[in-house]
């Protein structure tokens, strides 16, 4: 049960350090600036490396993606494209909420990432209706 504990306090440390008065706007930049550094190289490893065979563990993983082995490098190869552009876009998220939101900067930052890495899947998944049929054969 102490393990269990251990295991959320460290998520309510945390908010509480980003909510409390020391970490300042300059301090929040910095945090946003980080993160995106931080999505940015794994997506990099993730393109850089992108899973050789179908797997329940590492690349994009939906049940379309994983009709075939075909569906699944292309899934893989595109879905790492957006993800790269995406992580590129985001690096203005910490600049926009400096100077819009200067107290939820980070906050801003991690709402607004997780938006566009979501944003992908619909993405992904449009590329994969033009290239592919429901079976998972080219079109």
């Amino acid at each position: 049960m102490l393990g269990l504990f251990k295991l959320f306090a460290l998520p309510a440390n945390v908010l509480l350090v980003l909510i409390s008065e020391d970490f300042s706007p300059e301090k929040q930049l910095l945090f946003g600036v980080g993160y995106c550094l931080f999505m940015l190289a794994l997506f990099w490893v993730a393109k850089t490396y992108p899973p050789k065979k179908i797997n329940d563990f590492y690349g994009y993983r939906t049940q379309r993606s994983m009709a075939n082995q075909d569906v699944w490098d292309a899934a893989n190869s595109f879905s790492m494209k957006i993800m790269m552009k995406v992580s590129l876009w985001s690096f203005g998220f910490p600049v926009v909420f400096y100077f819009v939101l200067p107290e939820y900067n980070f906050l801003g930052v991690c709402i607004g990432n997780t938006a566009l890495i979501l944003s992908s899947i619909f993405f992904t998944e449009r590329y994969l209706n033009q290239h592919f049929d429901k079976k998972g054969n080219r079109k």
